[in-house]
């Protein structure tokens, strides 16, 4: 594969179809084409810096979403290319040219031999298979449009037992029909019972929450197997994102449902007395598409959603750029599975997947910006808005995540408390509790110990490697900032999303829902755990239309007046109150 795919042509050929570009549009964007290239950031933001003198916002947002989803799909490419060159040998003995005869192909209309292959997946004396792609088929004269699921079967090895093989080795190569082979392995995965819960990890803060508690989670190794960033996620998102198929969102969720179901059956021999599988949803570029299908298909398992401030995930991708490169040709460190199987952080934390509609202010707070941070800051508002979206219609979906301020795990403030404190230990200990599902147990000592130690190790190198040298400048922030207001429904700085987690012992999922207390009474004072019918039905209401439109201001503010509760809370105050949502008399 050439490193330098993107040609300025292709570009220029898409803009051409827009009959309101003038010519010199049309030479920036042949330009500004090569920025997806493997050139380095600093031609890429030079580019990006003459597209803005002469791209008006709108165009100039244009462009850039075609660069971002050409990267995105680039670098997916290319992942998935690494997977085939690990499960046939590796880089050695992997033959690309033999490709299309080392798959044995099972057809849709084979129903015998998609009922015969799952039997044997779920052997539980036999490795799983691994997930390679999910892909169309060119060279599939029937029907070239046709999504097939690529699997891999790891040779039989009595040493190795039934867990997925580290180093590259041969397997045995197989490919189905996604749509119908996932409706019948979702069939066999009902009907079998399971004391293995799930437990599912989306960001807004670049990938550096999930990436942190994923290792800790493995260093303190307590039971909880781990499967991050699983490439056939990010390419599933990539389908929903562009549906030329017109998949229904029953079978998109059939198929993560039954595909979620053989990761965690593979990992088997890894869960220990957790009894727990931890999914890290690739980046949150993929967040948007991802989570409400997830969500909805696993509403009784455990979900977890780990953010950040906008500037700080700005400067921490802006780290991973500065230290991986901006090249969609991102190779693994080791030819393993586990590494070789994930996507790059660095391209599903930067780009944006879903890009946020119905923001007419936006084009012209981001043409500010350059690429980049641009893209950043677009990933992670699309992210949030999601989550606002889906907190929004908890009543009807049910989601109930444990909401984890990454802050509280890097030192940053002792939000909760007011004095500064550091709550870091008492914010993992919540956390882990919730992932171990060991709440009502204390976690053993050793545990802690493991876990505070991988905490302390990862906040330091994520300090000196991405955060020290990247810092934003004021004017920086400013404009990042002005980007985000432009939400409404999204506040800044110092304060925190609906229902986050307050590190305390007694931390609670869900935050009070009505306050008849005011600021100077102390948090718990005059709260009732439930509202009556009719409350919960004129807060939903509140809620649903407050979400129709993106110009609604949520802001805190210090009155004392009694009234619903705003979507933040504001860390310096016991609460935050959204002045438009006050009863009126």
């Amino acid at each position: 594969m050439d490193s330098t795919t993107c040609s300025s042509s292709d570009t220029c050929a898409a803009a051409v179809g827009n009959s309101s570009l003038s010519s010199l549009d049309l030479v920036i964007y042949g330009t500004s084409g090569l920025v997806a290239m493997g050139l380095s950031t600093i031609i890429a933001l030079q580019l990006d810096a003459v597209s803005r003198l002469f791209l008006s916002p709108k165009s100039l947002l244009a462009k850039r979403r075609r660069e971002y989803k050409y990267a995105l799909e680039q670098g997916n490419e290319y992942t998935a290319l690494m997977i085939r060159q690990h499960v046939g040998g590796g880089k050695g003995l992997y033959l690309p040219k033999t490709e299309s005869i080392v798959w044995e192909k099972i057809s849709k209309t084979d129903s015998e031999g998609m009922t015969e292959l799952i039997s044997g997946m779920l052997d539980s004396e036999k490795a799983t298979p691994v997930i390679v792609a999910i892909e169309q088929d060119i060279e599939d004269d029937n029907n070239p449009n046709e999504y097939y699921l690529f699997l891999a079967f790891p040779p039989e090895s009595k040493s190795a037992g039934v867990s997925t093989p580290v180093a590259a080795t041969v397997y045995r190569r197989v490919r189905v029909p996604l749509i119908s082979f996932c409706d019948k392995l979702a069939e066999a995965f009902r009907k079998q019972m399971t004391s293995t819960a799930l437990c599912f990890t989306a960001d807004a803060n670049c990938g550096l929450g999930t990436d942190m508690l994923t290792g800790v989670v493995k260093d303190c190794d307590h039971g909880v197997a781990t499967i991050a960033n699983p490439a056939w996620m990010t390419t599933l998102a990539l389908i929903v994102s562009n549906n030329t198929q017109n998949i229904t969102t029953t079978q998109f969720e059939t198929i993560i449902f039954a595909l979620c179901r053989l990761d965690a059956f593979r990992v088997r021999e890894s869960v220990g007395v957790s009894r727990t599988v931890l999914f890290a949803l690739p980046g949150q570029s993929c967040v948007p598409l991802l989570l409400p299908l997830v969500q909805k298909v696993f509403v009784h398992e455990r979900h977890l959603f780990v953010y950040d401030g906008c500037c700080h995930s700005v400067e921490y991708g802006l780290g991973l750029i500065k230290k991986y490169g901006s090249s969609y040709r991102q190779k693994a460190s080791k030819e393993e599975w586990a590494l070789v199987s994930e996507t790059p952080g660095v391209t599903s934390a930067v780009y944006p997947m879903a890009p946020l509609r119905h923001n007419r202010a936006l084009p012209e707070t981001l043409a500010k910006l350059n690429s980049s941070q641009a893209s950043i800051v677009e990933a992670w508002m699309a992210s949030v808005n999601v989550f606002l979206d889906m907190k929004a219609k908890e009543k009807k979906n049910f989601y109930t995540p444990f909401v984890c301020r990454l802050g509280f795990l890097m030192k940053r403030s002792g939000i909760g408390n007011g004095d500064g404190s550091d709550l870091s230990e008492l914010a993992l200990k919540n956390v882990l509790e919730f992932i171990t599902g060991s709440k009502s147990r204390a976690l053993p000592d050793k545990v802690m110990d493991s876990a505070k130690t991988s905490l302390k190790r990862k906040r330091e190198d994520a300090e000196k490697e991405f955060f020290a040298s990247n810092k934003l400048t004021s004017d920086e922030r400013t404009l990042v900032e002005k980007c985000v207001f432009t939400h409404k429904s999204i506040l800044i700085g110092e304060k925190t999303l609906l229902d986050t987690v307050q590190p305390k012992e007694d931390w609670s999922l869900k935050a009070a829902k009505k306050l008849k207390s005011c600021l100077c009474c102390l948090p718990g004072e005059g709260e009732e755990e439930d509202d009556d019918e009719d409350d919960d039905v004129e807060g939903e209401a509140n809620v649903m239309e407050s979400t129709k439109s993106d110009t609604d201001i949520s802001q805190p503010s210090n009155s004392s007046k009694g009234g619903s509760r705003s979507k933040y809370v504001d860390g310096k105050a016991g609460f935050a109150f959204d002045p438009n949502m006050f009863s009126k008399k």
